[in-house]
C-alpha cells in the first residue's frame, strides 16, 4: 500500500459521520418464518463465579442485516466466503423508494428517472433502496407488519443494475423481490451473475443520495448468507 493513503484514510475516518446500516442481533428479531430464530445461551459468567463472560449464539444465515451469496439461489454458484470482500466496498447511491404501496414494484422507468435527477449510476457502486420499510421493523409479535407485504425491485431494474456492473443491490425490507413473488427474478438475475444481495438495511432514511459505505460478512464455509456489519460515511 502506497504510504501516503494511510493518513489521507486517518482523516477521511476522523471527519466522516459514521451511520450504522446494520440491526443488532437480538432474541425476537424478525426472520423468514421458515428459518432459524437467533437465541443466545450463557455458557459461563462472572455472575455465576467464573472469571469471564461466554454465551452460545445460535441463528440462521439470514438472520438480520445480512448479505445473500449467489449459492442462496444459484446451485453451484458462489458461497458466502467466496464472495469478493470488495463487493460492499464502494459509492453508496440510496434510491428513495417510500413512496410505493405495499407489494409495490421499483421499476426501470423509475430508476431511469432517479438517475436523470440525481446522476448516473456506476460500476462498482452500492445500491441501497430504501422502501421506508424499516419504519416497520420490531421484535417478537412487533415485527408483525415487518414480515409481509413489502415493496421490492422490479426484474427489469435488476437487470438494468447488472448491465450497469454494480458491485451489490441492497434493500431495507426482508428481501429485494416484492413480497409475494412467485419468480424471484431479483434474486436470479443478480445472484446468478454474482452480484450479492444485502438484506435487512436500516438507517437508510439518515443518509444523502451519495455516501462511502463499508460492510463485511463473516466468512463461512459453503455458506448461503451471512449476517453483515455494513457503515455508511457521510
Amino acid at each position: 500500500m502506497n504510504e501516503q493513503i494511510i493518513p489521507l484514510m486517518q482523516q477521511v475516518m476522523d471527519s466522516a459521520d459514521v451511520i450504522d446500516l446494520s440491526y443488532t442481533m437480538e432474541p425476537g428479531m424478525p426472520v423468514w418464518p421458515t428459518h432459524a430464530r437467533f437465541g443466545a445461551i450463557i455458557y459461563e459468567t462472572y455472575d455465576e463465579g467464573a472469571v469471564s463472560l461466554h454465551r452460545q449464539i445460535n441463528f440462521g444465515e439470514h438472520t438480520g442485516t445480512h448479505l445473500d451469496a449467489p449459492k442462496h439461489f444459484i446451485k453451484g454458484g458462489a458461497s458466502i466466503e467466496e464472495v469478493d470482500v470488495r463487493t460492499v466496498i464502494g459509492r453508496g447511491v440510496k434510491i428513495d423508494a417510500s413512496f410505493l404501496e405495499p407489494c409495490g414494484v421499483y421499476t426501470l422507468d423509475m430508476l431511469k428517472k432517479f438517475e436523470e435527477e440525481n446522476g448516473e449510476i456506476k460500476q462498482g457502486d452500492v445500491i441501497l433502496l430504501h422502501f421506508g420499510w424499516e419504519e416497520k421493523y420490531g421484535t417478537g409479535k412487533d415485527a408483525e407488519e415487518f414480515l409481509k407485504d413489502w415493496p421490492g425491485l422490479g426484474g427489469d431494474a435488476a437487470q438494468y443494475l447488472l448491465d450497469k456492473k454494480v458491485a451489490s443491490v441492497g434493500t431495507d425490507a426482508l428481501a429485494l423481490d416484492p413480497f409475494g413473488s412467485e419468480t424471484y427474478p431479483c434474486h436470479y438475475i443478480l445472484l446468478g451473475s454474482g452480484v450479492p444481495i444485502i438484506e435487512n438495511l436500516t438507517n437508510l432514511r439518515k443518509l444523502p443520495v451519495f455516501s462511502y459505505v463499508i460492510g463485511l460478512a463473516n466468512k463461512i464455509k459453503d455458506g448461503s448468507a451471512s449476517p453483515i456489519r455494513v457503515i455508511a460515511l457521510t
